[in-house]
């Protein structure tokens, strides 16, 4: 079957536009300001801008979006003007001072390392293990704050511990990675899980909108 060389031109502009309209995430991307409500807003760099936001805090203020979010509620007025109320707890992030936010526990963690695998730290509760009912300090809470890591997986919109058993298995997609990971020793793996996780994205990077 002959194809026109037209129509082979035509797929090939496709292409090159398509590459053209994306680029690889690197420290001198520029994101937006404002807020996303889902991940895919951040993937596409188009958060709401906080110019939409309804609020009497000056929106000059460098922290005015971390204000917003110690607010139950946060209204925005959409495209036609009408005024939307967004539970803060339902929101996906959001960028301020060329940072990335997300909301993980209803608290928002600054990303430390963005790419296909982010990296952030959140403080979460834990019990310190079994209480017997019997015992005098059965009332008193025992809970305490814990500073993790976790990894925001971009392709699949999850968030994982940062550890080992994990790593493993978001390597699997990279046979020459993966296989070197699992040739170092359990310890060896501890100490250098941050290191394949740089190299991971180097490999493969996250691709934001050019513009």
């Amino acid at each position: 079957m002959k194809i026109h060389f037209s129509i082979v031109l035509f797929f090939i502009s496709l292409l090159c536009s398509s590459q053209n309209d994306s680029v690889a995430y690197s420290r001198d991307y520029e994101f937006k300001e404002g807020i996303y409500l889902t991940a895919d807003q951040f993937q596409k760099n188009n958060p709401i801008p906080k110019s939409a936001i309804v609020s009497s805090y000056p929106k000059t203020e460098s922290d005015f979006l971390t204000q917003m979010f110690t607010q139950k509620y946060i209204v925005i007025k959409d495209s036609l003007g009408k005024e939307q109320k967004i539970e803060s707890a339902t929101v996906f992030g959001y960028c301020q001072n060329r940072s990335v936010y997300i909301n993980f526990d209803k608290e928002f963690n600054r990303l430390n390392v963005i790419g296909t695998f982010c990296h952030f730290t959140a403080t979460v509760t834990t019990n310190n293990g079994y209480r017997d009912p019997m015992d005098a300090n059965y009332a008193i809470n025992t809970s305490a704050n814990e500073l993790r890591q976790f990894i925001f997986d971009t392709r699949t919109n999850k968030v994982l511990d940062f550890n080992v058993k994990n790593m493993e298995v978001l390597l699997k997609d990279d046979i020459d990675l993966y296989n070197q990971f699992m040739g170092l020793k359990k310890r060896e793996k501890s100490n250098v899980i941050f290191i394949y996780l740089r190299k991971y994205n180097e490999k493969h990077p996250l691709y934001l909108p050019a513009k």
